[in-house]
């Protein structure tokens, strides 16, 4: 079941809930001053994956070159 994070606007606070349907989400609101007005966060999990572990594409070192040894490859 997906963990989400959310943003209240209206105290700024930052908070996760565990969301299993349509009525989780539309019943939602801030832990700390209750208003529904929420803004939904890029999970931190789903961007530093996709930061630690870039996908190489072809069998040369990174996407941006053919070089197995540039600077810019993350091995």
């Amino acid at each position: 079941m997906p963990i989400y994070e959310y943003r209240c606007l209206e105290c700024g606070e930052d908070f996760e809930d565990l969301i299993r349907n349509k009525a989780d989400e539309e019943a939602l609101e801030c832990p700390s001053c209750h208003s529904k007005n929420l803004l939904k966060q890029m999970s931190a999990f789903g961007v530093q994956g996709a930061v630690e572990r870039p996908i190489m594409a072809g069998s040369g070192g990174c996407g941006g070159c053919s070089s197995s040894s540039c600077s810019t490859c993350h091995r």
